[in-house]
């Protein structure tokens, strides 16, 4: 199932793209007004991912409705236009079509997953001794975290529009985390260079530790074997990343919260790690 969400992820948008550049150069050129159909069913997926990267939030569900709708309006659109020129127009209706059945594919996918919550860490256990690097390439140990709460977030890499609206909401948040007394740690599963890179972007101060072949990722059994998309591997990005996951541990290494998403359109509010690390300060905030 990772491989073929893996291809999905790779092919469809760009395919989406091609069709809707196609159907816009048809209906610009003087061509009948039913491409404008076709755009509207492709284009909720790229609206999808550029809402997302742009203004998060890291939760893509609210905005399904709207989108579903869209496509099928451009469906009628379709139909409408066909039924006026009094042909069919095949060309337009199977680029209709694989607009419709991708997006049918994309909810099918990409929807709440069954997890064995006994795998992986657990609220009461202690974080194990892990090693990563920093950016710097210097030999860095989850031990060194004990003295104060810390929110580590495993980020999967810049092609996942909501781990980096995820990252984007901490980011904003750092300053409630900060009065909570607690360090935000972001464990990358990009290479070091890859990681450094994401960082510079981002242009904020943050503390970034780089999971090596992601040792430390396996070792608390976080891995999303082959979850790449497909052809990123040319490019140096791993074929195996970590599943979207926030831990919050307290000053004794404690952990004290575990989300380990299961729903590939969701990521957790803030707001629920701001009211565990209420548990642990009776600082002011």
């Amino acid at each position: 199932m990772a491989r073929l969400k893996a291809w999905f992820i790779a092919l469809y948008p760009l395919t989406v793209l091609l069709l809707c550049a196609h159907a816009l150069s048809l209906w610009w050129r003087g061509d009948h007004w039913l491409w404008l159909g076709v755009v509207l069913v492709n284009a909720p997926l790229l609206t999808l991912i550029a809402g997302v990267l742009r203004v998060g939030p890291a939760r893509a569900t609210a905005r399904l409705p709207p989108l579903i709708l869209c496509a099928w309006a451009g469906a009628a659109v379709t139909l409408t236009g066909t039924l006026s020129l009094g042909d069919p127009r095949p060309l337009a209706w199977l680029y209709a079509g694989l607009g419709l059945v991708g997006l049918c594919l994309c909810l099918l996918t990409f929807k709440p997953q069954r997890s064995d919550r006994r795998r992986g860490p657990r609220p009461g256990q202690t974080l194990p001794s892990l090693t990563f690097r920093d950016l710097r390439g210097r030999l860095v140990s989850s031990a060194g975290l004990r003295g104060r709460p810390t929110v580590l977030l495993f980020v999967r890499g810049p092609w996942c529009p909501l781990s980096m609206a995820q990252l984007r909401e901490l980011m904003r948040r750092r300053p409630q985390l900060e009065r909570r007394g607690a360090r935000l740690v972001l464990i990358s599963a990009q290479p070091l260079a890859r990681t450094a890179r994401l960082a510079r972007r981002l242009g904020v101060s943050l503390e970034w530790w780089v999971d090596p072949r992601l040792a430390s990722a396996r070792a608390l059994d976080l891995i999303d074997p082959g979850g790449t998309p497909l052809g990123l591997e040319l490019f140096g990005h791993p074929r195996d990343t970590v599943r979207p996951t926030v831990l919050i541990t307290d000053a004794d290494g404690g952990i004290r919260y575990v989300n380990v998403a299961d729903h590939d359109r969701v990521r957790p509010e803030p707001t629920a790690f701001l009211r565990v690390l209420d548990t642990m300060t009776t600082e002011p905030r």
